[in-house]
């Protein structure tokens, strides 16, 4: 009776391992992300290169290029999509008018927090406050630093003063209310903060 218990025993563990599904070499781990949206990336995986010195006429020409690269019209907005590499925030899109890389190349996208504090996998702040009356072409306004991560915090890049009055200003900005602008806001404008990136060029 023993005997026959242990051979039907190997007989059931026989059929299971014949009919037991099998798992494809990968298939544990994660699912591709859907069609045309990127994750979270950790940027720390990547070390970050030393500023590239970017001339103030490039960063504001590659920024006029996000008017019209989206099917002839502006770049839509979001924190989660990428174009080329670059987030499609406002500080992934003034990292790419600065042209920020890692060391391999690849586009470093900033946040509004370590543009002005650095971390998150970042070599330090990129930028660093100047007064209004300094102000020149392709310098940043905006809300960076402690707290504005995320929805809280926002960075334009500065093309020109709207009046002799230097009242209101010109910038090019990537927003939710529509994607890549060019378009004037006043001095008061959210009490935005005027920045300069540490490795701008005249020119």
């Amino acid at each position: 009776m023993r005997h026959s218990n242990l051979v039907a025993l190997g007989a059931m563990a026989a059929l299971a391992t014949a009919v037991a599904p099998t798992t494809p070499a990968g298939a544990n781990g994660p699912l591709p992300n859907p069609a045309g949206i990127a994750q979270h990336q950790d940027t720390a995986a990547t070390p970050a290169a030393a500023m590239i010195p970017t001339k103030r006429s490039v960063a504001i020409a590659r920024a006029r290029t996000w008017l019209t690269a989206w099917n002839g019209g502006p770049v839509p907005y979001s924190q989660t999509r990428y174009l080329n590499g670059w987030r499609t925030d406002c500080s992934g899109y003034v990292s790419m008018a600065w042209n920020l890389r890692n060391a391999n190349g690849t586009p470093l996208n900033h946040n509004t927090d370590s543009m002005l504090r650095g971390g998150y996998g970042t070599p330090g702040p990129v930028v660093h406050p100047i007064a209004w009356g300094d102000l020149r072409p392709a310098d940043a306004i905006g809300f960076l630093g402690a707290g504005s991560i995320g929805d809280a915090g926002h960075v334009m890049l500065f093309e020109q003063w709207a009046n002799p009055a230097h009242t209101a200003y010109w910038v090019y900005e990537q927003a939710g209310d529509g994607g890549t602008h060019h378009r004037v806001h006043p001095i008061t404008y959210n009490h935005y903060k005027p920045y300069r990136y540490n490795k701008i060029l005249e020119g």
